[in-house]
Order: structure tokens, then C-alpha cells, then sequence
């Protein structure tokens, strides 16, 4: 079967199994992987526990080992333990295997290199990935294969990884607190770190299953997060955390059994930053005003970021800056870890804050606030999407509107803004609104609807309902 093009997205391979992604891609994509970094010599390979998981990382072991690599194994394992492998160890590269927060069926691959001449490390993306495919479909179509001569070790870094992290934090007292792994790849990986930092622990659904029984592990929908609230308010804790399937997401639940939204994580962890040291921060396009107006109080200077961890990482990066992250619960600690995707230290950063307050509900009421609506999920193919927004771009210049194009196109009103972008891994357009009132949101509700119709977004009743402007 021919290695498909859709998988290859911006920022990752990601695709249905075993349809696009299946053994045969894995397989061709790492022999290019290995072609593309003939500097590696030692790669780390970790897995989700997806049931097409196993079977994936078995073709990329092949491969590994046929261009002479020895292959450091983590069996199911997050990217926590995978990142903390590569950059704490020194190894050369790696490849991590998961659908993330998608469903059981689907999958995907991240590659990292490391000690490439003049680039010191990289997640393969945008042009990196396509180069990748090209290499790739072409040793397909050849049927290259070799010998092996490579080996595999298998590891477990999970002991060295939580006491490193010990030995850079300490939570200022002891918390009670819920984890909800969702039988993702962090089982129960972040209950030990806890309860060595003196915490009181329990684990909801910690046993690796990729069938997802329970919930899917995406912390970023509500309907995902209703088990941990309850458990929360039933034993009293003082705060819950729920992570998804690969470990670089994760959700807070206060002490009074509420989600804490995507913006007031964002920025409890940026003042965090900010009072350690003031500097730069990077955050998405979706990012609420209010935390821009804060940050601005506190002497940072703030950066809109492509709406991707991997862009954000890169931009904090070439900035030097302080703190990134995106409201989806994805964030950078350049001040205190590694510059990777690490849900488990980020939870541990999130109690650190929780602890130094009598109430933490109580402090996420004071967070400033705007007016927002629901984001809005509109369909547009994949083969459409970007040429729309490349319109609505156009449209915007050609009318001298105030607009953002870092990703998409964030307008700027007078009490608010507008977004619309496209989503990376979905045929949707997302579109987001914020006024500084309920009556500014509205008016910019009903302004934007109407640029984005005459740059051909195609809006429909559904997504005006869901507004409220139609009922």
C-alpha cells in the first residue's frame, strides 16, 4: 500500500489505522528518518498503548535496526519519560508512537534528532516532514530494505525521571490530589512523583488500555473531565489533574470540583514565570486579552505563536523567552526543565501554585476575565481549508482591517477580536470571539460572522445557534 500524503501533517504524521498509517508507512518513514540524521547512532522509541501501537513500533525497529542504530525501548512509556530520555541522556534522536488525544484507531509518529551540525535539536516539521514523505515514498516504491545490524535495549529512565524532577521542585505543602491517566501512557507515573513529593494520592483509570474504556484522554473536552470533578468533590482534594493519551496535556480541577478553563491555567503558570524572572512569553492565537493586559502589568512582553506546542516550543526558543504555552493545556518551562511537552512537570509546576494558596478556587476567582464565546467547529475539507483563510486574509487587507496573520487571522476590534484558523489534524475551521462586555462580544460576534461569510467561510444556522445569534 502506497505511503499517503494526508498523513504528513504540519507538525506531525498522524493518520487512520491501518488505512494511511500501517505498518508498511512506519517502516519507509524511518529508514528516510534514518537517511535524513545518518549522525544517529543511538534513537529512543516509546509507544502508547494503543493496540496498532506495538505493531508500529515493531516496523520502526526494523528499520532502526537495519540502518545499524541501537534502539534505547521504553515499551509504553509518555513523552515525558521519551523526552527526558533523549535530552537527559544525550541520545541522538527518537520516534514516539501515538495517536494522542484521537480516538483508539488512529495513530501517529514524532520524530526528534539531536546534534545535527548548526541545529542543536529538532522535531521534525513543515518542510523537515515533508522532505521526510518525499524520501519516504520513494524507498516504497523501491521496496528498499538491508540487514540488520543494529540492537535494542530495553529501558526504563521512570526512576531517574522522577528524581530529577524532585530535586528541582518542591511543593510547599502537602497537597490531596486526583489523577485521571485515562489508561493513556502515563498510568501511573504521575501518583509516583506525587507521593514522593509528599502528596496524598489517588489514580483514576491508570492501567494501560488503548481501547480507552472509561473516557477518551483528551482533557481538553468537558464531557472527559466529569469523572475527575466528581472524585474530587467526593474525597475532598484539595485539586485533580487529567492527561492525555501521550502525556503532554494536562487539565486542572480545583478544589470546589471545577475545571479551570484553558486561559486561567495559562496564566497561572505565566505569572509563575514572570515572578521568577521577567522576560518574554509566547502563547497561541486563542489566548484571551486578559492575559495579554496581565502579563503587560507584570512587565512581559507577550508573542502570538502559530497554535501548535511544537511552533510554541520554537518560538520560545529564538525568543530566549521566560514561558509558552497554549490554552489547550500544552506548556514551556525554559526557566526550570527542559524546553519539551511535559504534562507530568507541568502538573507538578500547577500544584506548586495550587499550594501556595489557602483556597486555590478561591484564587482562580480573582484571575481576570473577559467575554468569550463558544469556539466554533466549522467544517471545510482539507483540501480547502487553507485557501479559505488564505481568502479571508486577503479580504482583510483589501479592507484595512486591524488583523493578526500568525496563524490564521485574529481581527482586532475596538472592545475585542475575532479569530479563525485552521486546525492541523481536523477538516475544521476554528473560530473563536472575545469582547471586553457582554454587549462588546455580541457586536463582535454578529461584525465577524459577516467578514468571515464574505471570505467564503461557510458558516451555517447550526454555528449561529451555537452563538446565539439565531434561535
Amino acid at each position: 500500500m502506497p505511503i499517503k500524503d494526508n498523513i504528513f501533517r504540519s507538525y506531525d504524521i498522524r493518520g487512520i489505522y491501518p488505512e494511511e498509517i500501517n505498518e508498511n508507512a512506519v517502516y519507509y518513514t524511518t529508514k528516510a528518518f534514518c537517511i535524513q540524521y545518518p549522525h544517529m547512532r543511538k534513537v529512543v522509541l516509546a509507544y502508547d498503548p494503543r493496540p496498532s501501537s506495538r505493531p508500529l513500533a515493531d516496523a520502526a525497529t526494523k528499520a532502526f535496526m537495519e540502518a545499524g542504530m541501537e534502539v534505547i525501548d521504553l515499551g509504553i512509556a509518555p513523552d515525558p519519560l521519551w523526552y527526558f530520555s533523549i535530552f537527559h541522556y544525550n541520545y541522538d534522536g527518537g520516534l514516539m508512537i501515538s495517536g494522542s488525544h484521537n480516538p483508539s484507531h488512529h495513530n501517529g509518529l514524532t520524530y526528534h534528532a539531536r546534534k545535527i551540525a548548526g541545529v542543536p535539536s529538532e522535531e521534525l516539521m513543515g518542510k523537515s516532514l515533508q522532505d521526510l514523505r518525499e524520501l519516504a515514498q520513494k524507498l516504497d516504491a523501491e521496496k528498499a530494505s538491508g540487514e540488520s545490524s543494529g540492537k535494542v535495549t530495553k529501558y526504563d529512565p521512570s526512576e531517574e525521571y522522577i528524581s530529577y524532577i524532585i530535586s528541582k521542585v518542591k511543593i510547599p505543602r502537602p497537597l490531596k490530589i486526583v489523577l485521571d491517566t485515562g489508561n493513556g501512557a502515563c498510568g501511573y507515573l504521575p501518583e509516583r512523583l506525587f507521593k514522593r513529593l509528599g502528596c496524598d494520592v489517588l489514580t483514576m483509570y491508570g492501567e494501560f488500555d488503548g481501547t480507552f474504556p472509561n473516557h477518551l484522554p483528551d482533557p481538553y473536552v468537558e464531557a472527559n473531565r466529569l469523572d475527575l470533578e466528581k472524585k474530587v468533590l467526593e474525597i475532598k482534594a484539595d485539586m485533580g489533574f487529567a492527561y492525555d493519551t501521550d502525556g503532554d496535556r494536562v487539565a486542572i480541577i480545583d478544589n470546589r470540583g471545577r475545571s479551570v478553563n484553558g486561559d486561567d491555567s495559562l496564566l497561572i503558570l505565566a505569572r509563575q514565570a514572570v515572578e521568577k524572572k521577567t522576560g518574554s512569553v509566547v502563547h497561541c492565537m486563542r489566548t484571551s486579552k486578559a492575559f495579554i493586559d496581565d502579563m503587560a502589568k507584570r512587565g512581559a512582553t507577550t508573542h502570538f505563536s502559530v497554535s501548535h506546542h511544537n511552533a510554541v516550543r520554537e518560538k520560545v526558543k529564538q525568543l530566549g523567552a521566560v514561558f509558552g504555552g497554549e490554552i489547550t493545556f500544552h506548556y514551556a518551562f525554559p526557566l526550570d526543565y527542559y524546553l519539551v511537552d511535559d504534562a507530568v512537570f507541568a502538573s507538578v509546576e500547577l500544584a506548586i501554585a495550587a499550594a501556595q494558596q489557602a483556597d486555590f478556587a478561591a484564587y482562580v476567582d480573582t484571575l481576570p476575565h473577559y467575554f468569550a464565546s463558544p469556539e466554533l467547529f466549522v467544517n471545510a475539507a482539507d483540501d480547502v481549508k487553507f485557501g479559505i483563510i488564505d481568502n479571508l486574509q486577503k479580504y482583510l487587507r483589501e479592507n484595512n482591517y486591524n488583523f493578526i496573520d500568525v496563524d490564521g487571522a485574529r481581527i482586532n476590534f475596538e472592545n475585542g477580536w475575532a479569530l479563525a484558523r485552521v486546525s492541523n489534524t481536523t477538516p475544521i475551521i476554528k473560530c473563536r470571539f472575545e469582547g471586553n462586555t457582554a454587549e462588546a462580544l455580541r457586536e463582535i460576534e454578529s461584525k465577524a460572522i459577516d467578514i468571515f461569510k464574505a471570505a467564503g467561510i461557510p458558516i451555517t444556522d447550526k454555528d449561529l445557534e451555537t452563538l446565539g445569534l439565531i434561535g
